[in-house]
């Protein structure tokens, strides 16, 4: 399939459900937008393909790649599969996400939230390069604010001494915030056209049944449907805007607006020593 004739062809991760559904929604709505979705198993796809197709009367320019993050085998097929059928791909949202209530290993051995977080994100960014690289190409990574809260704890970065959910789940976006720094400088060093930025959806302040308003964000499983649309609208602005055309290696809010990173996620140390380590990690792959 050729996507020549579409200003954007996005590859969406975690685009099955809540923002990233929705997110694609909005982007496959724009005529000059082709939006690859992807979701863990081809069923989901589907499904959000036709959804997706239902709400904005047309699909012709929506399609997918399934698999799941879970297995890294399975995203070196994704890539591979995205760099043959669409070779004009130039924007590569990082969205997929989970948050677990208990630990749980992925089949390669790894804790979860590490993995489908942020590992398998490291490894679909470094293997798409040369596409990306071919193209003007933007590469978006959904941060968040929780990324100042932790350290990374190298003795136990798999989280098998201790485990908390929403520990784990700020360590692996702080883990996303240094490899979208580790990959800026890269990209830059080596002249290639490839702008790396992170995002920060924000939180949203919504009415409850009283009338006042209450925060939610994205790890609330209170977050309304209201919430998810305008952080999606916000998101896709914001790709469609030319902000991100001039920029690279910046921590932004949905506006475009420079945030201030946390000081570990900015310590170029930091960010070489987890390259490294997930280089290492993804070795059979690379």
């Amino acid at each position: 399939m050729t996507t020549i004739n579409y200003k954007r062809t996005i590859l969406i991760t975690g685009a099955t459900d809540g923002i990233g559904k929705q997110t694609a929604l909005d982007l496959a709505a724009h005529p000059d937008n082709f939006v690859i979705i992807h979701g863990r198993t081809e069923e989901k796809c589907i499904a959000t393909k036709d959804w997706i197709g239902k709400e904005n009367g047309n699909c012709s320019n929506i399609d997918y790649v399934a698999g799941d993050f879970a297995v890294l085998k399975e995203v070196a097929i994704i890539a591979e599969e995205v760099e043959r059928r669409f070779p004009e791909l130039n924007v590569l949202l990082c969205n997929a996400g989970v948050l677990y209530p208990r630990r749980l290993e992925t089949k390669d051995g790894m804790e979860s939230t590490f993995q489908v977080n942020y590992l398998a994100h490291y490894l679909l960014c470094n293997l798409l390069l040369p596409v990306l690289s071919h193209n003007r190409s933007n590469v978006i990574v959904v941060g968040s604010v929780l990324h100042t809260w932790p350290s990374l704890d190298w003795a136990d970065v798999m989280a098998t001494k201790e485990y908390e959910k929403y520990l784990q789940y700020s360590r692996s976006k702080l883990m996303c915030h240094l490899m979208a720094f580790a990959l800026h400088r890269r990209m830059n060093i080596a002249r290639q056209h490839v702008n790396v930025n992170i995002i920060e959806l924000g939180k949203e302040k919504e009415p409850n049944n009283n009338g006042k308003l209450r925060t939610t964000s994205a790890l609330s499983s209170s977050m309304s449907t209201l919430s998810i649309c305008r952080q999606a609208g916000n998101l896709a602005q914001l790709i469609e805007g030319p902000c991100l055309e001039k920029i690279s290696g910046k921590y932004l809010d949905p506006s475009g607006k420079q945030m201030r990173s946390g000081s570990d996620a900015t310590d170029e140390r930091l960010q070489e020593r987890l390259w490294a380590y997930s280089k290492e990690l993804c070795h059979e792959y690379l």
